[in-house]
């Protein structure tokens, strides 16, 4: 079996990373011949929050590049389409002559947040439409959320859950103890989108808060988008500036580094949309699979993955995220327990090597069935 996994992204981004070069790199321990096709990392196409940049011509002008590319492998090739873009279009032109089955691999709400149709047929959202079409013709779809299982499954009876998952042989705790009292929360991510910054205000005022009261905490922001500058900014007059770092882009390789050095996670979705609702929450993974404790916004897919007060907090308003955050402060035998049960409890189902499995199985069945 060849399976072709098709991304617009590029390996620095978790959605081609974790769903398409982890995946295709532990599905070939099950006889599967897996490849990554990315316009970004393939083509030379821009990804990020430079794809804003591109136009629809020079969109058009990748299309025709990966067409030539496709057209070119075997017809008995799978192609796995992580999201629905711009990229799919030309694998799915390449379905239409040469059959190819394709697997949608849906990570994301890319769509309008609430999207309608107009006298019944007429949308509000081209993605929505396109995405419902995309999931019919898919010979089988894979959701990383629960709440897009529900929503795909709308369109297609074969709809599987396979969330993001952690690599655990190279996210792991290093067991060391740095013998200090310092404690240092943790963000890492991307600030494309004024929603997103609004979750990182969020952590500043909980943290600015619990700062006051302890002295020994830390905070690490890490990532890239347009609204770091706003957060600098932001924060400029905390009284508790100079325990705040805010660092640049991290490779991909040097997140388990970075994350050995920090101590609690935080993931914060202030505003309950589709969009968090859907998302896979690939830092939670991490965090961990390190033996981090993680105080998380109790929206989307995190109820999902933690038992609040087990293996991580899952908090419903800024006073309960703050308490988690405090427990974690004050009582260090805690956050140890805590991070071995994350750790334990991505071992158990979300390791990648459990994940693949479990996509080695939908891609064989989508290969014999008719």
């Amino acid at each position: 079996m060849r399976v072709i996994f098709i991304t617009r992204e590029g390996y620095n981004l978790s959605g081609a990373r974790v769903r398409c070069y982890n995946f295709a790199r532990a599905l070939r321990k099950y006889d599967i011949s897996a490849e990554v096709f990315s316009f970004a990392d393939n083509l030379g196409a821009k990804y990020g929050e430079k794809e804003f940049e591109m136009s629809f011509f020079e969109k058009i002008r990748y299309n025709i590049k990966a067409f030539k590319v496709l057209f070119r492998k075997e017809k008995d090739s799978i192609f796995f389409m992580q999201r629905l873009n711009y990229h799919t279009l030309a694998p799915f032109l390449v379905s239409l002559l040469k059959r190819n089955r394709i697997i949608f691999d849906c990570d994301d709400w890319n769509m309008r947040e609430n999207p309608e149709y107009y006298l019944g047929f007429y949308p509000s959202s081209k993605m929505e439409f396109l995405t419902r079409r995309i999931a019919r013709y898919s010979k089988a779809c894979i959701t990383a959320s629960a709440f897009l299982k529900d929503y795909i499954s709308r369109f297609n009876d074969k709809v599987y859950y396979i969330p993001t998952g952690v690599d655990t042989e190279f996210f792991k705790p290093d067991n060391k103890n740095n013998g200090n009292s310092k404690i240092t929360f943790s963000w890492i991510g991307t600030m494309y989108h004024k929603e997103m910054y609004e979750n990182i205000r969020f952590i500043l005022d909980c943290f600015s808060v619990l700062a006051d009261k302890y002295n020994n905490i830390y905070l690490n922001l890490a990532g890239e988008g347009k609204y770091f500058q706003e957060t600098n900014n932001y924060s400029g007059s905390f009284r508790c500036r100079d325990r705040i770092k805010i660092d640049s882009w991290i490779p991909p390789d040097e997140i388990s580094k970075h994350l050995s050095n920090i101590d609690i996670g935080l993931l914060p979705l202030i505003q309950d949309t589709k969009f968090n609702r859907a998302k896979s929450p690939t830092k939670l993974f991490e965090y961990m699979a390190m033996a981090k404790p993680t105080v998380s916004s109790d929206i989307g897919e995190a109820g999902c993955i933690i038992q609040n007060g087990v293996n991580g907090f899952l908090a419903k308003t800024r006073e309960a995220f703050m308490e988690g955050m405090e427990r974690l402060i004050i009582n260090p035998d805690l956050r140890k327990d805590m991070g071995n049960k994350a750790r334990k409890t991505v071992e158990e189902k979300y390791s990648l090597e459990i994940l693949a499995k479990q996509l080695s199985e939908v891609l064989k069945t989508a290969q014999t069935s008719l």
